[in-house]
């Protein structure tokens, strides 16, 4: 499943071509958007908000294979952007049999949602019913609600492995298993340390970590590791960067000891046991 930087990244570049587009036709799909005009694009956790006229925003969520096409055939030189899991489809003849849903607009350009395992989705939504669910959800890392005090808040109130915590989607948003597994390792915090015990230092060197590990991963592009490639058919590049994430039997670039892998709650989890102690 992509990860913050690489749905910033999907949204960032579809923002370059979408506003002001005037939606035609809707195929595939029924969700009352024909007339309308797109004015922004943005993201909230891992959704893709798509304003349009009307006061209504269509919501779009990747999952694991869901895949974004525009395809502008009025240009010569980018007639595709695209962003998702990487397939054949972004080059070859759309729709495809994984086409779900297909909005064309007025000029003549098209945007094909493509999912091979049909997890992504696509929903219209009043704006001030989102707004109201917005206002209910927790910061991302990069918000500015996203404070020391508030991640010590937080951590305070669980015993649970500090990873898990900081994965939780219904505390903080952004934070996936590649950039977690870099922010501790950063901050020198085991993965499994009860999140409640953790010291006020080590707090703020993992608060400090979380920003940076984000930051760093938007700069690249986000990560191109599995499934995701981004827009244009240009993968991220953090991968070159990786900290610890997948680098089992490499040395930690803090201390030099030897990376290990372990599972914790189901994921796969690197550390170095030399200098992630607490």
């Amino acid at each position: 499943m992509p990860e913050l930087p690489e749905v910033e990244t999907v949204v960032q570049q579809l923002a370059s071509v979408l506003p002001g587009k005037v939606v035609a036709t809707e195929e595939l799909i029924d969700l009352d958007i024909v007339g309308r005009r797109i004015e922004r694009i943005y993201r909230k956790q891992k959704i893709i908000v798509v304003e349009l006229t009307g006061e209504v925003v269509l919501l779009v969520h990747l999952k694991m294979t869901g895949q974004l096409i525009y395809e502008d055939k009025n240009k010569k030189q980018k007639d595709r952007v695209v962003g998702g899991h990487p397939t054949s489809d972004w080059v070859g003849s759309l729709p495809s049999k994984h086409t779900r849903a297909i909005i064309s607009f007025k000029d003549g350009s098209k945007l094909f949602f493509n999912d091979q395992r049909k997890f992504g989705w696509l929903r219209l939504m009043d704006k001030s019913d989102w707004e109201k669910k917005v206002s209910a959800l927790p910061p991302d890392v990069v918000d500015v609600g996203f404070t020391l005090a508030y991640l010590t808040n937080v951590l305070a109130k669980s015993s649970r492995a500090v990873k898990l915590v900081i994965l939780d989607q219904a505390k903080m948003g952004g934070m996936g298993n590649i950039y977690a597994n870099d922010a501790l390792n950063i901050a020198k915090i085991h993965p499994k340390t009860p999140s409640n015990q953790l010291k006020t230092d080590a707090v703020k060197r993992l608060y400090a970590a979380m920003i940076r590990v984000i930051e760093a991963g938007i700069s690249a592009g986000g990560a191109s590791y599995s499934h995701f490639v981004g827009i244009e058919g240009q993968g991220g590049t953090y991968q070159d960067q990786f900290v610890v994430y997948d680098r089992e039997g490499k040395a930690c670039f803090n201390c030099g000891g030897v990376i290990k892998k372990i599972s914790l709650g189901g994921r796969g989890t690197y550390f170095c046991p030399n200098c992630q102690l607490q």
